[in-house]
């Protein structure tokens, strides 16, 4: 599939693509057709990716240009819409995901990861504003607990104006550890190798948006953010 950029604020998107948001702009607004599908991905503050389609080459801006941000995603009839995020740093987001018409399907799974420097606040909402049939939607946010002084706030809302639907949501908040530390330990890895381990297993699975060929440098960004 194709891979775009979001650089404007008004976006229509009328084929199959993957999405990379890397908070470029403030406020966009996208508008998904019938019949499409899309991955979309949230990578905040700016994380540089070269997109090779067309030659395309954005640069990262400053993790501090801009840290508040609002997306308005709008699913059109029988599109499939999944999208996923890593939030890191101070950032303020808010994304509402808005099914449209009917034979739609819409998740949204966010990441939040927070050292010691992180303010971060989500607030997304699943919507269905009318009696569509045959949809589905949900929302997930997992923040991961780096640092001591962290902040993060996750609010999760459903507003649904139909009973055809399967919906669901959920937000949690925890540090690295419990059974799954305690298994990795026991096979013979160190704590803090397994608690690497396990973030970048949580860091991967949010990246499963993007594009294969672009996930590594992705990764790798968000990865020594982390360190530093």
């Amino acid at each position: 599939m194709k891979t775009l950029d979001i650089t404007n604020a008004n976006i229509r998107i009328n084929e199959n693509c993957h999405i990379i948001d890397r908070g470029i702009v403030k406020i966009a607004n996208i508008i998904i057709s019938e019949g499409v599908r899309v991955e979309y991905c949230f990578i905040a503050p700016s994380i540089s990716v070269i997109v090779n389609d067309e030659a395309i080459r954005i640069p990262a801006l400053s993790p501090n240009a801009i840290k508040k941000y609002y997306r308005h995603i709008s699913i059109g009839s029988s599109t499939i819409f999944t999208g996923t995020g890593v939030i890191m740093n101070e950032t303020d987001i808010e994304i509402i995901t808005e099914i449209v018409w009917d034979n739609a399907r819409s998740t949204l799974d966010l990441l939040a990861l927070a050292t010691d420097d992180a303010r971060i606040s989500v607030e997304w909402v699943a919507r269905v504003a009318s009696p569509y049939r045959q949809v589905s939607t949900r929302v997930d946010q997992t923040n991961i607990l780096i640092g001591t002084v962290a902040r993060v706030r996750g609010v999760p809302k459903l507003e649904i104006a139909t009973d055809d639907i399967e919906w669901g949501h959920s937000c949690r908040m925890h540090r690295l550890g419990g059974e799954s530390l305690f298994y990795l330990t026991s096979r013979g890895l160190s704590e803090q190798d397994a608690e690497t381990l396990l973030l970048n297993s949580e860091i991967q699975k949010h990246l499963r948006t993007i594009e294969e060929s672009l996930r590594d440098a992705v990764y790798e960004e968000i990865y020594l953010r982390i360190q530093k």
